[in-house]
């Protein structure tokens, strides 16, 4: 009799304690799954690169949204030419001052080069204007690099757009000393010039060895 009563108070413990158990295990899934499920309050802390997402996705339903006008899609379509447009002042003023230095030391004149510089400063004129369509009429940039580059492209449009007048207007200048100096100066700040629009698309690294 004892041994069937201690195995009936056993048996009520384990059936009283064990409800308990289950109930509060169900409650912690239950818990899980309502905080999973469950979306951020609003005055929580949002990620930065979930709020940045967010925040590109506003952008581009914006951007589709509204519609750009015939003028700005022409002024953007002009803008992407920039890329090679600037290819035609960087080869012909490098080619003008070869010619030149060759004509010069055989005492030649030759026509050709006054050609070339007038067409190189025409090209560095519109790849500079082409460049402001391409970056945007703003005139401070938030990438150093592209500031830079954007400034520098303004100055070599005004410097090919003065050697190019020059070389129209004074015919005999075209084989002087400082028209030498000058292709000089202006080939040297071309080169600059290109490795800082490299850098702008494939960064400042682009020409490690």
């Amino acid at each position: 009799m004892v041994l069937i009563r201690n195995l009936m108070l056993c048996l009520l413990v384990l059936g009283l304690g064990a409800p308990p158990a289950v109930a509060h295990e169900n409650h912690q899934k239950a818990k899980a799954t309502a905080t999973q499920a469950e979306p951020s309050a609003p005055g929580m802390a949002m990620p930065p690169s979930e709020m940045q997402q967010q925040m590109e996705g506003h952008m581009e339903d914006m951007e589709a949204a509204e519609p750009k006008s015939f003028p700005e899609r022409l002024l953007d379509w002009f803008g992407r030419m920039h890329p090679f447009a600037v290819h035609f002042p960087i080869a012909l003023f490098p080619v003008a001052l070869v010619a030149l230095v060759l004509a010069r030391r055989r005492g030649e004149t030759v026509e050709l080069i006054r050609g070339l510089i007038v067409v190189a400063g025409i090209g560095a004129v519109i790849a500079a204007a082409l460049g402001w369509l391409n970056g945007g009429l703003t005139v401070v940039d938030t990438d150093p690099v592209l500031m830079i580059h954007r400034w520098l492209g303004t100055a070599l449009g005004l410097f090919g757009a003065i050697l190019g007048l020059w070389a129209w207007r004074r015919r005999d200048a075209v084989h002087g000393r400082p028209m030498v100096i000058a292709l000089v100066a202006i080939v040297g700040l071309l080169l600059v010039q290109g490795f800082l629009g490299a850098s702008v698309t494939h960064g400042m690294e682009h020409m490690m060895f």
